[in-house]
């Protein structure tokens, strides 16, 4: 009876709903994923590797989650959902499975249409699955999916790197060690094997922009990485060798993945996916080479892994004074510090999972083959400074009817302390709310730590963050959070302790399929110095900023539109508030006779001060993720093209370009200064399955 009752309903669904339809595939998955980045990034800035979370979501597009034998792990898979829309996925499933169609994702409390549309390319339905079977070579081989990526990028202005002439005879020492090596050419190769979601290879290649490709100093790429992914291999759950990650508890011992922080995806204030991964990424740091092993005992999960690996350091007698994270080997004072410290890392992990609680423990061993001694600084006076660090913490994770309750507790074998505990709480099916309370010691300072925080180290900090969702009627939402923090020692540019506040509203509208919009304000007051030469001790302000935008989205026929307003100000404390504005279009068109897709975007922006700049997410070529820093007056504009020569070759090209209108005769400065007042990028991609 119940069986016939959903199909009814289905049926009804299909008729009255109509929302869901086949053909809005919704937006691909690059689509999406895309979006999601746009959310995380202008929030943030510093600039975050999206590679694996973009190759992790792409995987699950050609192998989506089968929703009829799914589980927390696989849903926390979705980052872009919250704790709370995936245990009440799950409770769904458990009350009524199996799904009969895609449509009752309708039926789930929390999900609107917004986050159903996300979710379809990465989901399917089918038959309970049994026990995966065991991993057959003439499968993998006759099954398996190769694809393999060329990239090539070039700035169409002359560099200053590229063409210094030493003026003067005696400087031509100093001023050669600062030219660049190599050419202006930046390029990378990849070569990805995948076998469903079992069995993961790849090799991946690069050499950036200045950097040398064959000569003197290279003979071929500079950075070579590899992985070897295994899932569900007898008692191994995951196997990886070669390039990898690793993810614990919130991260605060382990944590090489991105950290999603503060967004307008105001619930999303906690790590998922835990455990090890492969590395697919370009990026030179936060990657892990050497092996590891997560083996599956009942309801226990237990994983070892080691590193070793070569990183960079300005090294001197011993010891060094930094890690250079740059990835960037141009200059011969970069080669100089290129692989002079060898870092070894052992680590261990064990997690019991029950039905409604999760606990766990992460060990973590760091050893340098040279001793780091940071330069003195005020603000630094408690970082980490020897060859041996060892960390530890617990973690938890329970679920007791709507509450959500999480969190995790750090040592340093230094006896520094890190805790980070929130919950989460939905008391009505349209309201979602957020609790997160956080304590870094001023001594605690992990190497591979990575949470929600406020500053990218995780160190010298404490806060409360409230957040909530609320979906008070059909097509709206309203997000908000705040977040107030303080820091009890001097940080970089603020020498003393302060106290910081964030705040953030946005409302999104979405009426119909193809049109959607929000509007969005963000305050937040931080403390800086101040530059006062009749004061005798430092003078700290608390310097407010603002920034406020309009989105519009909207789409008929073949072509999709975006239109952008942002607004900002800042108060400095001493002269007058400065202002910024910034707005653009975006025009995209798909060709229905050949398969051709077309994105451009004109941007006008005028940001008075370097404090009003803007941070604008582009769309870009595959694997490409770009969020320029805009300030000063000026015009910037870009044209992408996609083109598909049959099922198996793409190919991508970007054109883009910034023309400042201000009195600026350079851009940039350093080796990478251009003379005049534009920049000028291009770059090509092609991707091969085979």
């Amino acid at each position: 009876m119940r069986f016939l009752l959903k199909i009814l309903f289905a049926v009804v669904l299909l008729l009255v709903a109509g929302k869901l339809e086949a053909q809005d595939a919704i937006k691909s998955a690059e689509e999406i994923i895309a979006d999601i980045y746009e959310q995380i990034s202008e929030e943030s800035e510093t600039e975050i590797d999206f590679t694996n979370f973009f190759d992790d979501l792409m995987a699950l597009s050609e192998n989506p989650i089968n929703l009829n034998s799914t589980n927390k792990e696989e849903l926390d898979k979705l980052q872009f959902l919250s704790d709370t829309q995936v245990d009440n996925i799950l409770y769904y499933l458990y009350k009524s499975a199996p799904m009969q169609t895609i449509y009752e994702l309708q039926l789930i409390e929390g999900l609107d249409m917004t986050d159903i549309r996300r979710m379809l390319p990465f989901v399917s339905l089918g038959e309970s699955q049994a026990r995966k079977q065991p991993l057959n070579l003439n499968e993998m081989l006759r099954y398996g999916k190769n694809e393999l990526y060329f990239r090539l990028d070039k700035g169409l202005e002359t560099k200053e790197g590229y063409r210094f002439v030493p003026e003067e005879e005696n400087a031509a020492d100093e001023n050669e060690s600062r030219k660049y090596v190599g050419d202006a050419y930046y390029n990378h190769l990849k070569y990805r094997f995948r076998y469903k979601d079992r069995v993961q290879f790849g090799v991946t290649a690069e050499k950036d922009a200045g950097e040398q490709f064959w000569g003197e100093h290279y003979k071929g790429y500079d950075f070579f990485s590899a992985h070897l992914e295994l899932r569900n291999v007898g008692k191994i759950k995951t196997l990886v060798l070669g390039d990898f990650r690793a993810n614990f508890g919130q991260g605060l011992v382990m944590r090489t993945d991105f950290s999603m922080g503060k967004s307008s995806y105001v619930m999303q204030v906690t790590p998922k996916s835990n455990g090890l991964k492969k590395f697919s990424s370009t990026s030179e740091t936060d990657f892990l080479r050497g092996a590891g092993a997560t083996f599956r005992f009942g309801k226990v999960d237990v994983t070892a892994f080691y590193s070793n690996r070569m990183i960079d350091g300005d090294t001197l007698n011993g010891q060094f004074s930094g890690i250079n994270e740059t990835g960037l080997h141009r200059t011969l004072s970069d080669l100089q510090k290129k692989n002079t410290v060898n870092q070894q890392i052992a680590g261990a992990n064990i997690i019991y999972t029950h039905s409604w609680f999760q606990v766990g423990t992460t060990a973590i061993f760091n050893h340098f083959s040279q001793s780091l001694q940071l330069r003195d600084a005020i603000y630094n006076r408690f970082y980490f400074r020897g060859q041996n660090q060892l960390a530890a913490s617990v973690n938890y994770r329970l679920r007791w009817q709507k509450l959500n309750i999480f969190g995790e507790t750090a040592l340093t074998d230094q006896r520094a302390m890190a805790t980070i505990n929130g919950v989460n709480f939905s008391p009505l099916s349209r309201v979602s709310l957020v609790a997160l309370h956080r304590y870094f010691s001023k001594e605690y300072d992990a190497l591979f730590a990575n949470t929600f925080s406020e500053t990218s180290r995780v160190n010298n900090e404490s806060g409360i963050y409230l957040g909530a969702e609320i979906r008070p009627v059909k097509y709206w939402k309203v997000s908000a959070y705040v977040d107030s923090y303080s820091f009890s020692w001097n940080k970089f540019g603020v020498d003393a302790p302060s106290t910081g506040e964030d705040y953030l509203l946005q409302v999104d509208y979405f009426p119909k399929r193809n049109v959607s919009m929000y509007w969005r304000f963000r305050h937040e007051t931080k403390a800086h110095n101040f530059s006062d030469t009749l004061s005798i001790l430092p003078v700290v302000l608390q310097q407010p900023r603002w920034q406020a935008r309009y989105q519009l989205n909207y789409s008929f026929g073949h072509f999709d539109f975006k239109n952008q307003l942002d607004v900002n100000g800042f108060d400095d404390g001493k002269n007058k508030p400065t202002y910024g504005f910034s707005v653009f279009q975006d025009v995209s068109y798909d060709f229905q006779k050949i398969p051709l897709g077309v994105n451009a975007r004109f941007h006008v922006f005028d940001a008075q001060s370097f404090e009003n700049r803007f941070y604008t997410y582009e769309k870009d070529v595959l694997y490409a993720f770009s969020v320029p820093m805009n300030y000063g007056m000026g015009t910037r504009y870009y044209l992408n093209l996609r083109y598909d020569a049959g099922k198996k070759l793409s190919l991508w090209l970007k054109l883009a370009q910034t023309v400042y209108a201000d009195d600026r005769t350079t851009v940039s400065s350093g080796n990478e200064e251009i003379t005049g007042n534009r920049k000028t990028d291009v770059r090509f991609l092609m991707r091969w399955k085979f």
